[in-house]
């Protein structure tokens, strides 16, 4: 049994009450999100973003966007480089990632997976979601590119945290642009009750089948739109944030580019007519 219960703050928060009943025990649980409205953008020229999960005034992660520009040696050779890296500051927290060959790596949770004590945690006080870099060795130029959450539109970031001395588990729903030079928060959710796992995902992300999968992204060239292929021979639309359509069409490919040149800053939602229901996702253009 599912209670939705909705009550004023400076962003809009849902505690969702989520009573397990199990054949010998009853479990409860307490969900906080909070859907940001609206979605912060956070360029290397804008602030930088913090979130306090559980609004105990003690900032537990920080999200920034910072310009890479410089000289370096690679292999003996002098090299310039230019790009940017989408940042993740740990402040009062830990993101969850796994360790494969001495490297950690953050997961990117899709919608409904579980974040609990059963997930490995960071431990270092800064993280990459996503770098890209054009690197001048000088015999070529060549691109070095890094991060899970690198060109991803509405994926998730799973997350512990400590509150009175408790740990709690939550998430954060991001995008990250293909340059890594914009980072998107979209919503953010934690279980109240502490040491109990978390499904990510609920009021800022979209609920669509598991087979439905969209990625969007938008970059100088072009809008970028990647599905999976029971999504083919499907309507869409692109709307701005003023309702004005902008482009319309059928995926007849897994991968379709249109063209921007014609689109001001702004947000803007991609709407796809499938056979599951209606499916929404949204993107930034800088």
């Amino acid at each position: 049994m599912k209670n939705t219960f909705l009550y004023p703050k400076k962003m809009n928060e849902l505690i969702v009450s989520i009573c397990f009943v199990g054949f010998s025990y009853m479990n409860y649980a307490q969900e906080i999100i909070v859907d940001l409205n609206p979605d912060v953008v956070i360029t290397s020229s804008s602030p930088d973003f913090s979130i306090d999960i559980d609004n105990d005034f003690t900032v537990d992660f920080l999200f920034r966007v910072q310009v890479m520009s410089g000289d370096t040696v690679l292999g003996g050779q002098p090299s310039t480089f230019d790009g940017a890296s989408a940042i993740l500051e740990v402040m009062n927290g830990q993101p969850a990632g796994e360790t494969a060959n001495s490297v950690f790596t953050l997961t990117n949770f899709s919608e409904g997976e579980v974040v609990s004590v059963s997930n490995e945690f960071g431990v270092d006080p800064s993280y990459s979601l996503g770098i890209n870099l054009l690197i001048d060795a000088g015999i070529g130029i060549f691109p070095y590119v890094y991060g899970s959450f690198l060109g991803v539109s509405n994926q998730f970031l799973g997350v512990s945290f400590m509150s009175g001395g408790n740990t709690h588990y939550g998430w954060v729903e991001l995008s990250v642009s293909s340059g890594a030079d914009t980072i998107i928060v979209h919503s953010y959710g934690y279980n109240q009750t502490a040491d109990e796992m978390i499904d990510v995902g609920g009021l800022g992300g979209v609920q669509t089948n598991s087979a439905d999968k969209v990625q969007i992204w938008n970059n100088s060239e072009a809008i970028n739109i990647h599905v999976s292929p029971t999504l083919i021979g499907e309507s869409f639309k692109i709307v701005s944030s003023e309702g004005r359509e902008s482009h319309f069409g059928m995926f007849n490919e897994l991968d379709s580019k249109l063209n921007n040149d014609s689109l001001s800053s702004g947000f803007y939602t991609l709407m796809i007519d499938s056979y599951s229901g209606q499916i929404i996702k949204r993107f930034y253009i800088h």
